[in-house]
């Protein structure tokens, strides 16, 4: 049943938009009369991109460009798998949650989603249609769920693993406000005091014509420096971020820069490890949904942020088509922690791969977890300090003359 989008005035002469679905146009009008409202404009929602409709193409193209926020997508599928699980029907659960309210956008994407699936799509193939909003690992393990005929099942796993790494994105942004604060304020002082303080000491100390110290001549250097320079500094500033986000775009950097984070000392080791944990939950929801091993590392593959990453997922999916076991496939990646490769040797000897998959990544997840919480504790000093050094440095450059002068005036 096609969705209809429409403007309407309601009992009490308020303007009120919303998506409606019915046979017709006409239809459409009929039920809004009957929940007492005056129809002012009624347009189909779901219009398909076919050749030669542009009007069609221009709505889809806006849809897609209205994509879900993660939380949503997050919101989105457990409550789908709720009402999948409850026995009701893909494409009734999909127009219950447009229904329900949400961002206007959002009801159009899961009503656009709702009509072709009503058409005879399946739920990947119609969210397809959008690949932000969905993205292409998240329609691989729903097609997954689809083929072993468990999608309710594949649906709260994936709802699981969308609220762990949203809590884990709230923890992070939640403890780091107070940093953020912390270092904006002292970044002002210290602009404060390099750019009024300390070119009125320069006043008083040049007009004696004493010698001043080392490090108050430099000081004063680059408050001058900074007071004249600002402008350019800040224009440099803004080129060095357009001109990286540039080059950035281009994969052969991107993939420098990807495998030259994974080599840094101890960041390098997190992000290996955040990389392989993903893998490890991916794999263990799909192969546990009934995917085949190389349809599941071709979906891993499209799940990893690091490109370096996903160069080795490639070289793991061409040994493991040519006949070599998983284990050593993963193994000579030199990648993989010790632990996850003896659990996947394990799956595979005792035929429960993805259980194993699954375990390593909780194990990994944990060990996450602690690294998060241990760095972020020790952010916030490390903040006080550095910037606390950079004040006393500053002080210090004022201290020195006015001690000099003291010494040369008990002397």
């Amino acid at each position: 049943m096609p969705a209809f989008e429409y403007e309407a005035l309601d009992a009490r002469g308020k303007k009120a938009r919303g998506l409606i679905t019915a046979d017709s146009e006409l239809a459409a009008r009929r039920a809004l009369r009957g929940r007492a409202m005056a129809p002012l404009a009624i347009r189909q929602a779901e219009a398909r991109r076919t050749p030669g409709s542009g009007e069609a193409s221009g709505l889809m193209d806006r849809l897609r460009r209205q994509d879900l926020s993660s939380r949503e997508r997050m919101l989105v599928t457990r409550q789908l798998a709720s009402l999948l699980g409850a026995g009701m029907p893909v494409a009734e659960s999909l127009g219950l949650l447009a229904e329900q309210g949400g961002r206007h956008h959002m009801r159009r994407v899961l009503m656009a989603v709702r009509a072709r699936v009503s058409e005879g799509e399946r739920l990947s193939d119609a969210m397809q249609a959008f690949p932000k909003s969905f993205p292409a690992v998240y329609r691989a393990m729903v097609a997954a769920g689809e083929s072993a005929g468990g999608l309710e099942h594949v649906l709260a796993r994936l709802a699981d693993y969308l609220e762990k790494e949203e809590a884990v994105a709230n923890r992070i942004t939640g403890a780091l406000v107070y940093p953020v604060v912390l270092s904006t304020v002292a970044i002002a002082v210290i602009a404060l005091l390099m750019t009024f303080v300390v070119p009125r000491i320069a006043e008083q100390f040049t007009g004696m014509g004493m010698d001043l110290p080392a490090l108050t001549r430099f000081m004063i250097a680059a408050s001058g420096a900074l007071t004249a320079g600002w402008p350019f500094i800040l224009a440099g500033l803004a080129a060095l971020v357009i001109g990286g986000g540039l080059v950035l775009r281009q994969p052969s950097a991107r993939l420098a820069l990807d495998g030259g984070l994974a080599r840094l000392p101890g960041l390098g080791g997190f992000l290996r490890k955040s990389e392989a944990a993903r893998f490890a939950r991916t794999m263990g929801i799909l192969i546990e949904s009934g995917a085949l091993l190389p349809d599941a590392l071709r979906a891993a593959r499209r799940a990893a942020s690091n490109r370096a990453f996903a160069i080795r997922l490639d070289r793991v999916l061409g040994e493991v088509e040519s006949g070599r076991a998983l284990t050593d496939a993963l193994r000579a990646q030199a990648w993989f922690p010790v632990l996850m490769l003896f659990m996947v040797a394990a799956g595979e000897r005792s035929g429960a791969l993805g259980e194993m998959f699954r375990r390593a990544a909780d194990q990994m997840d944990q060990e996450i977890d602690g690294a998060i919480t241990v760095g972020l504790n020790l952010l916030e000093p490390g903040i006080i300090l550095v910037l606390g050094v950079v004040v006393v440095v500053i002080v210090l450059s004022i201290l020195l003359p006015i001690l000099q002068l003291n010494t040369l005036a008990l002397g």
